[in-house]
C-alpha cells in the first residue's frame, strides 16, 4: 500500500482515535492541575493558615481561662509545629515573645490595637524591617490579654512551588505510563473489532473459512457469533450453487458430448460398416444363385462369417467407447495384482504370440498391486497386446514391463520390436478411426478404436498414457504405457 494509504489507514483506526481520546484527557487534566496549583493552590493554603490561627487563638483564649500553666508549652509547639510566631501583653504590660526575635515596634503597635474582649483581627501584612508577608492574627483574650500571632507567607509560597514542580514531574512520569496503558488498553479493546473487520473482509473477498475466535459474552462476541452463523450459511449456499452450477455445466458437456458422440456413431459406424456389408451382401448374392462350386462356397461362408465377426466387434467397441466418452461407465475402484493381470494375457495369448513368431519377456513373478478397475484396466492391456502382436517385427521381441516410476505410482509398458510409428501421428493415434496404415489394418481386421478406448479408460482414471517410440544400437520399437496408484 502507498505511504498516504496507510496514514489514512493509522489516522482511520478506532485504536488511534480512543488512544488520542484518552491522551487528550489526560493532558487536559495535568494541564487542570497545574492551573489549579499555581491560581488557587496558595489561596487556599492561606485560607488553612488563617484557619490555624483562628484555631490558636481559640485554644490559647480557653487556656487562659483554666489551664493557664499549660500556656507555654502551648504556644512553643505551635511556634515548632506550624511555625506561628506569638506575642501576648498580660495586664501586668510585659510582653511574652514565643519565637517573635526581632520587629519589637511592629509587636507593640499590634498589641496597642484596641478590640473587644474575645475579639480578633486578620490579615496580610508586610514587615517593613525585612520585607517578608505575614498572614497576622491580632486580638484581645476573654481575660483582656492583647495577643498577637502570625506565620509566614514565604513558606506556603515555597511549598507551592515544590509542589508544582514535582507535579510537573509526577505528571510526565504519569503521562508516559498512561500512555502505555492507554495503548495497550485500546489495543485489548479494539482487538475485537479488528477481529470482525477482517472476518468481514474475507467474507467479501467470498472467502468464508475465516472465523472469528474472540472470547466473551459481551454485544462484539455476539456479533462475532452472528458473523460466524452467517459465513457457515453463505459458504454452505454458495457451495451448493457452485455444485449445481458444475452439475448443470457437466449435464451440458454430457450432453454435447453424447449428441457429438452419436453422430461421429452414425458417421463412423456407417463408413466402416459399408465394406463388410457389401462383401457379405455380394457373396450372399453368389450363395443364393449357386454360381460356385462346393470349395467356392465354403470360402463364401468364411468371409461373411469373419465380416460378420470384424461387424460384431466394431459395433462392441463402438458401444464401449461411447459409454466411456459419455460418463456412463461407472468405474469400480479395487486393490488388484496387476502383474498377475498381466502374465494372464500373456498366457491366454500364447498361440498367436506362436503365430506371429515374437519372442515373450513377462514381468517378474512378484506381485504388484495397484489401485483402478480390473475390467477396465484387461482391456487397456488387452489392445496393447493385441496392438504389438500386430506390429511386432517376424521373430522379433513383446515385453511386458513393470516398475515404480514414484513412491506411489506404477507404470505397465508394453514394447514390441518393429517400425517406428511416424512423429506426425503419435497423437492422433488416440483418435477414433485413425489409422496410420490401413491396408495392414485392415489385413489383421484392426477397428481402428482399440486405442481410443485405452484413452477413454486411462481419462476415466485420471491417470497418465501414452506411446513413444524406442531406438537403441540393435533394433527399433515402439512402447506404450499407462499408468495407475499403488496405494
Amino acid at each position: 500500500a502507498s505511504v498516504p494509504a496507510r496514514r489514512r489507514r493509522v489516522g482511520g483506526s478506532i485504536v488511534w482515535k480512543l488512544f488520542g481520546s484518552v491522551v487528550l484527557c489526560l493532558f487536559v487534566l495535568l494541564l487542570f492541575n497545574l492551573l489549579l496549583n499555581n491560581f488557587v493552590l496558595v489561596s487556599y493554603y492561606q485560607h488553612i493558615k488563617q484557619t490555624s490561627l483562628e484555631n490558636a487563638f481559640q485554644t490559647l483564649d480557653g487556656l487562659y481561662a483554666g489551664q493557664a500553666e499549660q500556656v507555654d508549652a502551648y504556644l512553643i509547639q505551635q511556634y515548632y509545629d506550624k511555625n506561628i510566631s506569638t506575642g501576648v501583653l498580660n495586664a501586668a504590660g510585659r510582653l511574652d515573645l514565643y519565637g517573635w526575635f526581632s520587629n519589637q515596634r511592629l509587636i507593640t503597635s499590634l498589641l496597642d490595637a484596641s478590640r473587644d474582649y474575645g475579639e480578633f483581627l486578620v490579615k496580610t501584612i508586610e514587615d517593613a524591617d525585612s520585607g517578608s508577608r505575614f498572614i497576622t492574627l491580632s486580638g484581645r483574650l476573654t481575660n483582656g490579654q492583647l495577643v498577637v500571632m502570625r506565620t509566614p507567607v514565604a513558606p506556603i509560597e515555597e511549598s507551592v512551588g515544590i509542589t508544582n514542580q514535582f507535579l510537573l514531574i509526577s505528571g510526565a512520569l504519569t503521562l508516559v505510563i498512561s500512555l502505555a496503558l492507554s495503548l495497550l488498553i485500546a489495543r485489548s479493546f479494539t482487538r475485537p473489532i479488528r477481529e470482525l473487520s477482517r472476518v468481514a473482509g474475507s467474507m467479501a473477498r467470498l472467502n468464508f473459512t475465516d472465523r472469528y475466535t474472540g472470547k466473551g459474552r459481551g454485544e462484539l462476541a455476539e456479533l462475532g457469533g452472528s458473523i460466524n452463523s452467517m459465513a457457515d450459511s453463505l459458504e454452505e449456499t454458495i457451495s451448493s450453487l457452485k455444485t449445481a452450477n458444475v452439475q448443470l455445466a457437466g449435464d451440458v458437456e454430457r450432453k454435447t458430448r453424447q449428441e457429438e458422440s452419436r453422430k461421429a456413431f452414425i458417421s463412423n459406424v456407417s463408413h466402416e460398416l459399408k465394406t463388410p456389408i457389401s462383401l457379405i451382401q455380394t457373396y450372399a448374392e453368389g450363395l443364393k444363385e449357386n454360381v460356385a462350386d462346393e470349395e467356392s462356397r465354403a470360402y463364401y461362408c468364411e468371409v461373411i462369417e469373419d465380416e460378420a465377426r470384424k461387424m460384431s466387434e466394431l459395433i462392441r467397441k463402438m458401444t464401449a467407447l461411447m459409454q466411456l466418452e459419455a460418463g456412463s461407465e461407472q468405474l469400480v475402484i479395487k486393490r488388484f495384482d496387476v502383474a498377475g493381470l498381466a502374465r494372464s494375457l500373456l498366457l491366454k495369448n500364447r498361440p498367436r504370440f506362436q503365430q506371429a513368431e515374437a519372442r515373450v519377456v513377462p514381468p517378474p513373478d512378484e506381485p504388484v498391486f495397484v489401485w483402478g478397475d480390473a475390467y477396465l484396466i484387461e482391456n487397456v492391456l488387452t489392445n496393447y497386446l493385441s496392438n504389438a502382436i500386430n506390429h511386432v517385427a517376424k521373430g522379433g521381441r513383446i515385453e511386458v514391463a513393470i516398475r515404480h516410476t514414484a513412491p506411489e505410482r506404477v507404470r505397465v509398458s508394453v514394447y514390441n520390436t518393429g517400425d517406428h510409428i511416424p512423429p506426425d501421428d503419435l497423437n492422433r493415434i488416440w483418435e477414433s478411426f485413425y489409422k496410420v496404415d490401413k491396408a495392414r489394418t485392415r489385413a489383421y481386421g484392426g477397428t481402428g478404436i482399440g486405442l481410443s478406448v485405452v484413452a477413454a479408460i486411462m481419462k476415466a482414471h485420471q491417470m497418465p498414457y501414452g506411446v513413444y517410440n524406442r531406438q537403441s544400437a540393435s533394433e527399433t520399437g515402439v512402447e506404450f504405457y499407462f499408468e495407475l496408484e499403488s496405494r
